[in-house]
Parts: structure tokens; C-alpha cells; sequence
């Protein structure tokens, strides 16, 4: 073989080497759109802050041992892994990518490549090349995946109220200028309430436009949609849990006590109760029956996975702790220690 082919065939080598290399960075990066009824977390656990979000057989969380940075681990939690080195919370995620509020001067240790000290905002996470990608500066203090779009709420850079972004970065909209809680999508209707003020039942047809309707008056909040029934909190009887008949229209009163936050899987209901006598974090079944103490003492940030109950102890100064039990235990619970194995 002459030197001249052997040199011709190292650059055809070379240049295809080269073009697969863009080949695969280009499909990597591209955001295909997800189906409109991708819900990109539960809407129990974006009430009490996303800080769990369990994805096609992996848990994303916020370890607050390390400053809320991100981790992943399987549902039984083994395999943990140490992702970024930013604070993060409010985690939602469909397909390959997860997307999460992150923000550098509140949680981050500054360890790490992509350490940004006045970093914050919503990130894209491409869980196939570990690239962060900013699609909003902005502070939400909610945010749920609604399909193809993160519907959020919060203080942005042209102002105040609730909106909503494609997740290829496109299409970005001001939705309206209050401060809705969009957590309680079904994969076709997102409810919520608090519109204009009026804390009535919402929602809005996220296939159609998002127009808007109302469900039934009332003095609600932390509305989640769950089988035949919307699940909410009526401020208006003491906070108890109540739910509404989708089909009948028929509302009743779950449980006899003051919640101050909650979650459900559809099987069970977990709340916190810090209201007369001993405070608690209990279970009950989906109509109110089978009340059962997990834990005495005031606890907030219930949040789920198909494996474990995750909850943290109060604290003024916010999330500084996680426990957990088993979702079908009942106790006793302990302390959630993170060691990244790999």
C-alpha cells in the first residue's frame, strides 16, 4: 500500500471519526418534545419543594447533607451518585432530561466543575451527558412539567407572576401577573387555585390553549387530582383534607384533623399535623379511615417515591435534615444518610 493511500485512508478515518463525534453531540443535545400528558413529578411532592423525583427507575434528589446538591440513586437507594455541585430543589424531569431551580448563593458548597457563584434559576439536565443548560433566570417558587412546557411561578427578570416555557428554551410566556401554585396536573388539567386573589378551584386545559375555568367556589389550597377525586385542603373548615367527585361534583370532609401540608400516591395519604396535643406525621387511607401515627413532632416536605416516605423535621432555617421509612412501614423511621457508591 502506498504512503499516499494509507495517509488518504487515516484522514477518511479521521473525518469520520470527527463526524460521529458531532453526530452524537447533536442527537445528545437535541430536546426532542415530550407527550402532552408528561407530568414531570407528582403533585404532592412539588407542593412540599420537589425534593424527590423518581424517573424511569431512578430517584433525582436534593442531598441536604451537601448543600441540596444534586444526587441520584435507584428506588431502594442504592447506587448514589453526586451529579452537580448547585443547590437545587423543586425537581421535575420526563425523557432524558431532568429540570430543577437551581441557585449557586443559596445552597452550593462552590465545589465542583460549573460552579457558578451568581448562578440561579431553571435548569435543563441532560442525564445522557450530564450538561446543565439555563432556559429561565428566574426564582420560581413553583414549578411543575406539564407536557412540553414548565409551568412556574415566581419572581423573573420582566417581573412578577405565573409562566410558562418550552423546554427546547422556546415559547416563553406570561400567563397572568398572580402567583398561582402550578403543581396539580393530571397530564391533561392543571388545577390550582388562587386566581386574582380568589382561592377558589381552577383550572386550566394545558392542550387547548390554557384556558381557564372554575371548578367550584371555595377557600382551598394544595389542590391534587387523584383518580375520581380532587384532593385539597379547605382552608375555609380548618385546614382539613376534603375531596371534590370529578363525576358528581359531591365534596366531603377526609380525616378530623388540621393539616399543615400533605402528599398522596393514590393508596395512602400522609400529612403532618402540628395543631393540639401531640404534634404528628401520620397516614391515613384515601377516604380518611386508618389514621396511623409515623412520627411524633412537626415535620413539613413530605415527598414520595415508589420505595420510601421522605420528610424533614422543622426548622426555621429550612430543609437542614431528611428522614425516611419505608412507604409501606409504619416505624419506625431514621435519619437519611447519603454515601455516594456509584
Amino acid at each position: 500500500m502506498s504512503k499516499r493511500l494509507k495517509m488518504t485512508i487515516g484522514i477518511l478515518i479521521f473525518a469520520a471519526a470527527a463526524l460521529g463525534a458531532v453526530t452524537y453531540s447533536f442527537l445528545s443535545d437535541r430536546v426532542p418534545l415530550n407527550d402532552s400528558s408528561a407530568i414531570g413529578n407528582t403533585p404532592g411532592n412539588v407542593y412540599n419543594g420537589g425534593y424527590f423525583c423518581e424517573l424511569d427507575g431512578t430517584v433525582f434528589f436534593s442531598n441536604v447533607d451537601d448543600s441540596h446538591t444534586l444526587y441520584s440513586m435507584k428506588p431502594d437507594e442504592t447506587g448514589i451518585r453526586r451529579l452537580g455541585s448547585m443547590g437545587v430543589s423543586q425537581i421535575v424531569g420526563a425523557g432524558r432530561f431532568v429540570y430543577m431551580y437551581m441557585d449557586a448563593s443559596q445552597y452550593s458548597t462552590g465545589k465542583g466543575l460549573g460552579y457558578m457563584g451568581n448562578s440561579y434559576g431553571i435548569f435543563r439536565y441532560n442525564t445522557k451527558n450530564n450538561k446543565n443548560i439555563s432556559l429561565d433566570r428566574v426564582r420560581p417558587q413553583m414549578m411543575q412539567l406539564c407536557g412540553s412546557y414548565i409551568y412556574y411561578c415566581g419572581s423573573a427578570e420582566d417581573g412578577t407572576g405565573t409562566y410558562k416555557i418550552r423546554i427546547d428554551k422556546k415559547d416563553r410566556k406570561k400567563l397572568t401577573e398572580g402567583l398561582l401554585q402550578p403543581a396539580g396536573f393530571d397530564g391533561r388539567y392543571l388545577y390550582y387555585s388562587g386566581v386574582n386573589g380568589n382561592p377558589s378551584l381552577y383550572y386550566m386545559n394545558t392542550s387547548t390553549g390554557d384556558t381557564e375555568s372554575k371548578v367550584m367556589d371555595g377557600n382551598i389550597s394544595c389542590p391534587i387530582p387523584s383518580g375520581d377525586f380532587i384532593y385539597y385542603i379547605d382552608n375555609a373548615k380548618n385546614y382539613h383534607i376534603c375531596r371534590l367527585n370529578r363525576t358528581t361534583g359531591a365534596t366531603e370532609l377526609i380525616g378530623t384533623e388540621r393539616v399543615d401540608c400533605y402528599n398522596t400516591n393514590g393508596r395512602y395519604i400522609w400529612f403532618a399535623t402540628s395543631a393540639e396535643g401531640t404534634p404528628a406525621l401520620k397516614r391515613m387511607d384515601m377516604n380518611g379511615g386508618n389514621v396511623t401515627v409515623i412520627v411524633e413532632g412537626v415535620y413539613n416536605s413530605i415527598n414520595l417515591t415508589s420505595r420510601y416516605l421522605y420528610f424533614a423535621p422543622f426548622d426555621k432555617a429550612g430543609v437542614t435534615a431528611i428522614m425516611h421509612v419505608p412507604l409501606e412501614a409504619t416505624g419506625p423511621v431514621s435519619r437519611f444518610v447519603v454515601a455516594e457508591t456509584k
